[in-house]
This record gives C-alpha cells, structure tokens and sequence, in this order.
C-alpha cells in the first residue's frame, strides 16, 4: 500500500501509470476500475515517464511493453529506438510514435524516434490514444511516406511556432508587470498643459485667467510648433519600443548594439535643456519622465558600454510611452488640423537618412490621405514621380511614421505589425490584432496534441484532406479551403431558457465564467485548443436538437480550463460528460463545484401551476374569461389600431424601416446560395425590395436570435451603427398606446378603485419598473404587448388586429436587434468596437457605456475608468453628469436595460469604482475624444 500511495503522489501521471500493472511488491500489481478513460498505452507512456529505463522491468516482459506502444508489430529497431527516446527523455517522440503506430509501418516508426529533429515543449495531460484518433481521422487518405512526410513537417512547424512564442515571451518580459499607463498619461498630460500655458502667458504677457485660457486658440506657427514636439515623441517612442523589442530578442548587449542607429537619430530630436524641463520631477505626480525622450538620451550615453539593469529599468515603460503618444498625436491632428499645413509639408530625410525605413510596410502603397488633404498621397505622388526615391518624397504629413509607431508597439505585445486602416484625417490603427473567425477555426500549433486536434475538427465537418498536401500548412489550408462556411457551422443551439440566464456568470465559489455554445464553430474553436472531440457530429447533432447543453469554463485570463456537457432529466440538469484540456480530469475542488452547481439548476419544463378549484355548481369560469378577453378588444381594438396606423405612416417611422430593410436584405457572405436558403427556408415570399413594411417586420421578428445578431455584425460597417440604433428607438406601438385616451383603455381595475387619466407625456409602463402613479391595472395590461414574452389570451386578438400587429412586431424587432448589440459588445466584437470609436452618437454610446459598466468584468471585454469613484460629472465636452435628468446618460438608461444592462449594479459600480469603458472602444484619444466625436 505505501508503494501505491508513493505512485498515487506522482500527480496525474502517477494516477495514469497505475493502469500499467507497475509491480509494487512481490505479488502485487497496480491496476485501474473497468471503464476507466484511456488505454493501456496511455498508462504504459505515463509508466515509463515515471519509472525510466532502470526500473522498466517494473512493468513486465518488454515485449509486451513495446506491444502496449506500438501494436503487434514492433521489431527489434523499433525497440532500440525507443529505448534510446527513453534514456535519453524525448518523450514527446516516444508518444507521438506511439500515437502514429496505426499510420505508419515499423520502419518509420523507427525514423520517427532517431531523426535529429529540435525538441519541443512537454503537452502535459495530452493522450496518445486520443492523437491516435485524430491521425487515424486525418491521415488515412495518404500513403504510409506522405503519412511521415507530414508528421515531420507538423515536427517542424510546431517548433517554429514554440520559438516565436518563446520570442513574444522575451519581448514582453522587458515591460512592466504593472502598468502606470494611467500615471504616465496624467504625467504627460500635465507637462504638456504646462507648456501651454507657459506659451499663452508668452503670448499675453501675463498669466492667463481661466476664461482667457479657454477662449486662446493657437496661431498656425504655433500650432507647428506643437506638432513638431509631438512628433519628436513619436519618433522617440518608436525608437525605445524597437530597442525593446531587439533587446528582447538579442540580449542587452546586441540588442543595444542593433539599435545604435535609432537611439542616436531619436535623441537628437531633444535637446538637453527640454530632457531637463521633461524630467524634473512635479510633486504628487509618477517620478518618470513626461517625454520618452528623456530614457532615450539615457540610452544613447550608454552605447558601447551598456549596464544590463541600467537599460532594463528604461526600457520597462516604453509600451506606456507609445500608447500615450499615439493617443496625443490623435489627439493633436484632430484639433489642429485646419492649421498643421506647413508643419505637413515639412520632411524627415535627415530621420530616413539615420534609421530608413522601420517596418515592412511599402511606403509606395502607403494612401493615407496627406494632413490638410490638398496634397496626392505619397502612393500616387510616387507613381507619378518614378525613380523617386520614398525618403525624399514622404513628408510629415503623410503619417507614416504614425503607422511605423504602431507597429513598434504591436511587436512588443507579441504581433507581428498593426492592423491599419486609412482615415480621414489619421489612420485607425489596432496594435493588438483580434483574429477574425476564420483564423480562429486554423488548427493551433502550439503542440502536436492541438494541431492534431483541430486539423481532425475540420475533417469532422466536412473538410476532406486533398492527397497533393505535401506539407502540413498545405494540409490544414486544403482543410479549410474545403470547409468554408457550412450549415452546420452556423446552426444556432437549441439553448433551453433556464440556461440562457447563467451565460457570461461566473461559476459559483470561483473566478471561473461560464461559456454555452451557440453553434458548432464555438465548438471547433474551444476544441482546437482544448484538444478533444467536444465538436464531433454526436455532440452537434444532440446540441441542435436541444437534448444537451455544451459548456466551457473560463479562467481569469479567458482560456478554457473545462468542458462541460449537460444533459436534460426530469428534475433539472445532470453533467454527462466532464474534461479539462486533453480529456484530463478537472481538479477536485473545480469537479465539486461544478457538480454543485449542475445540481441546481431549474429544469427545463416548468411545473405545471395549479389551476384554480372549480366551483361545484357553478363552473362558469371560462365563458367569463371568454367575455373578458372580448370585452379588452372590444374597448380598445379600434382606437388603438387608428393610432397605430397613425404612427406607422410618420416619416421617423418611414426612415426607420428603410434602415431595417437594408439590414434584411443583407448577407454575411454575400452568398447568392445563401440568400437562396434563406428564402427556402422562410417560405415563398415577394422580393425584398417590395416587401411592405407589414411583411418586413414580420419577417425580421421570424429569424432566429443568432441570425439576428449576424445581420447586424455584418450590417454595421455600411448601415452605421447610429443609425441601427435610431431606427430601433422607433417605437410605434408605444406612441399608439402612450396617445391613446384612458377612457379606451380596458377597465380592469379592483374593485372600489377608479382608473386616472395618464400625465403628460406619460407612456406604457414595463411591469416590473415600479408601481403606476395612475393606478390602472388596464394601462399595465395593454404594456404587456411591448414585451417579447408570450401575451395573456386576453391580449391575442388584439396583438393580431390591422396595425396593432406590424406596430407591435416593429417593437419586438426593435428589442432583439438591441439585444444583439449588447450580446455583440458583451462579447468584445472587434466590428462593433470599431464602430463604436469612429461612428457612435451620445444616444448609443451611452446606452452601451452604461450596460458595460453594469456587467461583470469579463477578459474578453477589458474596460477603464473614465471618472472617479462616486462623482457623477463626467470628463470631456461638451460637459454631462450621469444625473442630469435632461442629460444624455439618464435618457440612455432605457436604451442600456434593452441591451442588458443592471441599472443597480451600474449605480454600484459607478460609485466603487467610476464609469468603466471597454478599452477597445476609446480608440487613440482616450475618453475626450471619443465623447467629443459622438457630440459632434
């Protein structure tokens, strides 16, 4: 028993090898329960890990041990092979032989153990049963030499992938654990709002009163002059960001040595009486310098002999520095720039002299329209000048130093360049690149385990391996290429409604969050990372049918640590199936917690109410009911549906519902096919152009919830996200109701109460919001038609009568195309962050800010606070207050709840911590600039 125990404390692996039959003393084995996952070859591989050659004998005849890896058909060179991957601990080519014994012949096997290939990092918990799957899956359709072929590239690629993650690692492990990009932006801000004063007293000559401070606007040499320095910091940010970058992935003393030329050029743009001014230290504010220029002139006075921590201290701030310049220099050229005219034209051949160019952008396709847009673009001034070299044609105001900053920043978070995209007036730039869902579905190359896995994914939906693939990129390409966007792909998960409400919520007793899978392809990108058969047909098909529920459980970082598959029983839910990556166990505690929490879930069937007692003479109840529900159509089916057809011919509405026509008529994919199935599956119909507004709205309230929120990811870009949201706040129904006279509405009051007239301006009430101050039980009755909720019968007939019924689907439409957008911010939609930093007004912008603030902090969705704790008065201008009740944010509050915001837990919040705002959205001039956009 001691000798089991000692086994049992090895951990997982120890668990594994117990199924080995490892001799623990004389005439005792260790051996596992039947059904047990896994086989004897994953024991024996975790046996053989822990045990080592000496001890091999522990394990039984070494026959049947090479019989256990590799099947019935290894040979004497096979287990010399193996016996020299164990002595010499390359485990990963002993499991990944073990793996490929189905594919390939004995032969290779024995290549496969010997060849001199680079070793990778461990996949611990990975199953050699489980890659012998997903091989089997993939490359069955080739012959036994093109099976090793690709093996041994997938070898290589995997190691290329692990240096350049090793790379990233390096890169930021220059920079800062903690971030002061907060302190370091007040640092520079207040520095660069000193100098501003210093040259309005200049100016005045005397020190500027606050109204002349505010009413003082520079003159165009001035507004050169400020520009001037804001580009000296551009150039001195880049500058230390690449040093950080070499000395990453160099060492301090060649890194130092690559970046003479950069550090040299950038600290002659700061002369030693403004490095002094940058650097002296103002009270209550960070200690660091106000200019990155000052840790420049630092650097450049230690080449040729540079001090490790002397550098490594400098450097750790140089990603803050490049934020806070990128968000300036945004800042500078959306103020000025009606007079950065000269300073535009101005050149940087002495910096291109120095450093060149520093990115591996042709400044030949560059078509970013020049500031103060009177000049071609440097692309077209080239084209137009050929032969001419880029440095002597590129100008200031071509910004393409901007892009060259990004991308410096880009690589020291671990990408290689910046997305970019032109604009107006400065060009858009990511320097963290979200990959879009195509990338996502590529099989991941960290390890063998995970590129076997995602690779095998692919063929389960329909990919086919093509047999010209002679390389695995060639391979996964074909794979992908094949797929495409499949049905399958996109069907949405019948998700039972109890379930819905625990999305996004964290899993109780952790800091672990809570994922359902909507469709297949979140299946295909948990299982490409967590390396099981999660996205296999069984589990599609029994999630589109609604007879399970699909889980993961995500860490603070947002990786999956967990899959959960949840089954339907007569009392609530049941965990069928439970694996950490690899189809390894869940740690205990995690185990426990989620079984816990399974348990109490509510069932998916609610229990049927009790229905009243039924008189025992007199059973009159239904023919009264029957009376009632006429009575309330009776009473007000008329007024009503003349109010709405009222509303429904108003020009708001007109304009609202070509807004939303334009949304049905649009394709993720612009697929021909597609809209072909589309209208199959919606029945035959007019075209859509034709559609009268009667049929729009009830085809857009037809389409699924997922179908929905495609539509309005795939709309935004040209239909505008303002826009969307406009013609959402179209409300015909409502108006209908909120005119219509008291007396037409139902009289359903309590006996001995009286029904009072609605105040001014007054409309429906949600049920839930508080208590009517009018008192009518009717008016409450009528607002249930502007839930999207099943209606009392009392309520049917007249939800179906003439204008009621498109008034009333126009709402209903109008709620779940919000709700979309608040799933689409919740989920940190790159397409809809974008929208949000360069095209929301105040009525949306604020709506969104405010269900963010409201949700719990997510790592998909990472968001700062743009005003202090408790205080009300927001930053920018024009100026808001959150309690302003004629001010922006209290008429965004019903738009937030529409999108799924807690107003409680906003106001909490607001009060703990200030007003978050996902960071993605802020784009490059922080907070004022985005408020200032949306006021405009």
């Amino acid at each position: 028993m001691a000798a089991l125990a000692q086994l049992l404390q090895s951990g997982s692996d120890g668990v594994t090898a117990a199924g080995a039959g490892i001799a623990l003393s004389p005439g005792f084995v260790s051996a596992r329960l039947h059904g047990v996952r896994g086989d004897r070859r994953d024991a024996v591989l975790a046996a053989v890990r822990l045990l080592g050659l000496e001890d091999l004998h522990r394990l039984g005849d070494r026959a049947g041990v090479l019989v256990a890896l590799f099947g019935m058909e290894a040979t004497k060179p096979l287990a010399a092979a193996a016996s020299r991957a164990i002595a010499e601990g390359r485990w990963t080519a002993l499991q990944l032989a073990s793996a490929a014994s189905g594919v390939l012949g004995a032969e290779q096997l024995v290549h496969l153990l010997t060849v001199d290939a680079p070793a990778l990092d461990p996949t611990p918990r990975a199953a050699a049963s489980t890659m012998a799957a997903h091989l089997e899956q993939i490359l069955a359709p080739y012959p036994r030499k093109r099976r090793l072929d690709l093996l041994l590239d997938l070898w290589r690629q995997v190691y290329s992938h692990q240096e350049r993650l090793r790379l990233r690692r390096r890169r930021r492990a220059t920079q800062g654990r903690q971030s002061r990009l907060e302190e370091l932006t007040t640092r520079y801000r207040a520095y660069d709002d000193a100098q501003l004063i210093e040259q309005i007293r200049r100016e005045l000559g005397h020190d500027p009163s606050v109204a002349e401070a505010a009413r003082w606007y520079p003159h165009t040499w001035q507004a050169t002059m400020f520009m001037r320095r804001t580009l000296a910091d551009a150039l001195a940010a880049t500058a230390l960001a690449r040093t950080a970058v070499n000395v990453g992935d160099h060492g301090v003393v060649q890194g130092m040595n690559r970046s003479t030329a950069l550090l040299t050029a950038a600290a002659r743009s700061l002369s030693s009486d403004e490095a002094g001014d940058a650097a002296r230290r103002v009270p209550g504010l960070a200690g660091l310098p106000a200019r990155p220029g000052c840790y420049v002139r630092d650097l450049a006075a230690q080449l040729g002999n540079p001090s490790e921590p002397y550098v490594r201290q400098r450097l750790t701030r140089a990603a803050d520095y490049a934020e806070i310049i990128l968000d300036v220099a945004t800042d500078r050229l959306l103020e000025l720039r009606h007079r950065l005219g000269d300073w535009s034209a101005g050149n940087l051949r002495d910096w291109r002299d120095s450093v060149g160019f520093l990115t591996h952008r042709d400044p030949a396709q560059w078509a970013q329209p020049p500031v103060s847009g009177d000049r071609p673009t440097l692309m077209e001034r080239l084209e137009a000048s050929p032969g001419t070299a880029p440095a002597e044609e590129e100008t200031a105001g071509d910004l393409f130093w901007y892009a060259e900053l990004a991308d410096a920043l880009a690589l020291l978070k671990g990408h290689d360049q910046a997305d970019v995209e032109y604009g107006p007036h400065y060009p858009y730039v990511g320097y963290s690149p979200v990959p879009d869902d195509d990338q996502q579905l590529e099989p991941s190359l960290r390890s063998i385990p995970s590129a076997l896995a995602g690779a095998a994914q692919l063929v389960s939906f329909g990919g086919r391996p093509s047999r010209q693939c002679r390389t695995w990129p060639d391979l996964t390409g074909r794979l992908l290429a094949d797929l495409g966007v499949t049905e399958r792909l996109t069907t949405t998960f019948r998700i039972p409604e109890p379930l819905l409400a625990f999305d996004g919520a964290l899993l109780p007793g952790t800091q672990a969050r809570l994922e359902f899978a909507r469709n297949a392809r979140m299946l295909a990108q948990w299982a490409t990372y967590m390396g099981n058969c999660i996205a296999s047909l069984p589990y599609v098909e029994a999630a589109e049918q609604g007879k399970s529920a699909l889980v993961a459980l995500r860490d603070e970082g947002g990786r999956v640590v967990a899959n959960i598959e949840l089954e339907p029983h007569a009392r609530g839910w049941r965990v069928n199936e439970l694996r950490a990556r690899f189809n390894a166990e869940p740690e205990p505690d995690l185990r426990r917690r989620i079984l816990a929490w399974a348990a109490a879930l509510p069932s998916s069937v609610p229990d049927e109410p009790a229905g009243p007692p039924v008189p025992e003479h007199h059973p009159e109840p239904r023919p009264a009911t029957r009376r009632r529900a006429d009575r309330t159509f009776q009473e007000v089916g008329g007024p009503l549906a003349r109010l709405a057809a009222d509303a429904l011919a108003l020009e708001d509405t007109s304009d609202a519902l070509r807004t939303l026509r334009s949304l049905y008529g649009r394709r993720p994919d612009g697929d021909p096919s597609a809209l072909a199935q589309d209208d199959a599956q919606a029945g035959p119909g007019p075209d859509r152009d034709a559609l009268p507004h009667t049929e729009l709205v009830t085809a857009l309230r037809r389409l699924s919830a997922d179908r929905v929120e495609r539509l309005c990811r795939d709309a935004l870009p040209s239909v505008g996200l303002a826009a969307l949201w406009r013609a959402t706040a179209v409300r015909p129904l409502e108006q209908a109701l909120a005119a219509l006279p008291a007396a037409h509405r139902p009289h359903t009051t309590e006996p001995g109460k009286h029904p009072h007239p609605a105040g001014p301006g007054e409309g429906p009430r949600t049920p839930g919001e508080g208590p009517d101050p009018a008192g009518p039980r009717g008016r409450q009755q009528l607002a249930l038609l502007l839930l999207d909720a099943p209606l009392p019968g009392s309520l049917r007939k007249l939800a179906r009568y003439e204008a009621i019924a498109p008034a009333r689907s126009m709402e209903l439409v109008a709620r779940r195309i919000r709700a979309a957008i608040g799933r689409l911010a919740r989920a940190g939609d790159p397409v809809l962050a974008l929208q949000v930093a360069r095209h929301a007004d105040t009525a949306v912008l604020c709506s969104l800010v405010v269900a963010a603030t409201s949700w719990p902090p997510d790592p998909r969705l990472p968001a700062v606070a743009v005003s202090e704790p408790g205080k009300t008065s927001m930053p920018g201008f024009p100026r808001s207050d959150l309690e302003d009740p004629s001010g922006p944010w209290q008429r965004a509050l019903p738009g937030a709840v529409e999108l799924g915001a807690d107003l409680d837990t906003f106001r909490a919040r607001v009060a703990a911590e200030g007003l978050q705002v996902p960071a993605a959205w802020l784009g490059h001039g922080g907070w004022n600039a985005l408020w200032q956009r949306a006021a405009r």
